[in-house]
């Protein structure tokens, strides 16, 4: 391997462990103190919460990029990624 190459794969490297340890931060940080509050509001178990609202929190982006794609674009992307997840 080259230097360039090996340069290249390094920098991906460290991009990818710089963007998931941001994401967990974030994710910590933000989105379980916010279904924290929902639960408690709600009233809802901690089990059910953890099985229902993580899940929807986890794949709403493919949702939405679904739903945008299918009404806004008029493309078949949205049927697609339905397909695919099943």
């Amino acid at each position: 391997m080259s230097s360039e190459g090996f340069l290249v794969w390094a920098g991906l490297i460290i991009v990818s462990a710089i963007s998931f340890w941001t994401q967990a931060v974030i994710t910590e940080e933000r989105f379980v103190p916010a279904l924290n509050v929902v639960t408690s509001v709600l009233e809802i178990p901690d089990d059910v919460a953890g099985a229902t609202l993580m899940a929807a929190g986890a794949s709403s982006p493919e949702v939405f990029a679904s739903l945008t794609s299918l009404f806004i674009t008029h493309s078949s992307l949205g049927i697609g990624t339905v397909v695919g997840s099943e």
